[in-house]
């Protein structure tokens, strides 16, 4: 159980991986429109529209580790690079796995082993 204040950090980090879900499906709306012969990017938008869905399901114990490492990340680009290959080199099916793929990615483990 977690206390009010890391149930508020949690709640927080939700809120912005939704955001970062949806912003990036907003780009990749884009891409699709520059790109119409690449179905891809469709593909893409559906994705990171669906995980935007699921964030509620995560854990809240495992969007503190999220928030923990992303916090630790020196360069924000690395966030937006795993969010960029979903629909493309990356198919979670879930906010919760695309939290765990992250996690174990930075902590250089395989997917497998993700928390």
């Amino acid at each position: 159980m977690i206390d009010a204040e890391k149930a508020k950090e949690a709640a927080d980090t939700a809120v912005i991986l939704k955001n970062d879900f949806l912003n990036t499906a907003n780009w990749r709306r884009e891409k699709a429109i520059a790109h119409p012969e690449d179905n891809r990017n469709h593909e893409a938008v559906r994705y990171l529209e669906h995980l935007a869905e699921t964030v509620g399901d995560v854990d809240p114990d495992l969007l503190l580790a999220f928030a923990d490492l992303f916090g630790d990340l020196s360069d924000p680009e690395v966030l937006q690079e795993q969010l960029r290959v979903v629909g493309f080199q990356s198919w979670p099916e879930s906010a919760e796995q695309f939290c765990k793929e992250f996690i174990a990615m930075r902590r250089g483990l395989p997917p497998q082993l993700a928390p």
